[in-house]
């Protein structure tokens, strides 16, 4: 996914498919999973638990990096227009914060 994400956003930083230079020449534990990808599964997220609403504003916020080498888990807790969505990394760390809004969509 790291791969397909960063050929679809023309992202060509090594940081996000070369491990050897991650680990090596970056000194990270191992590939750096997008900030823009996180969100986006933050979004749909909310999208396939609350089917029938439209997002109005999407904001998020940046905690910590998050790698590859752990589970990140994606979690939330809607509100009446929307949701406050989290991704957590290795121990529970946040890596990103998100809130959604949401108006109700009509039929046109």
């Amino acid at each position: 996914m790291l791969i397909r994400y960063s050929a679809l956003t023309f992202n060509s930083h090594r940081i996000h498919y070369d491990r050897g230079y991650c680990r090596q020449e970056a000194g990270f534990p191992g590939l750096v999973v997008q900030i823009p990808l996180v969100a986006t599964l933050l979004a749909d997220l909310f999208l396939r638990k609350r089917p029938g609403y439209r997002p109005i504003r999407f904001s998020y916020r940046v905690h910590s990096l998050l790698f590859d080498t752990h589970p990140i888990l994606l979690k939330g807790i809607p509100e009446a227009d929307g949701a406050i969505l989290w991704a957590e990394g290795e121990g529970g760390r946040i890596g990103m914060s998100a809130a959604i809004k949401t108006g109700a969509v009509t039929p046109i």
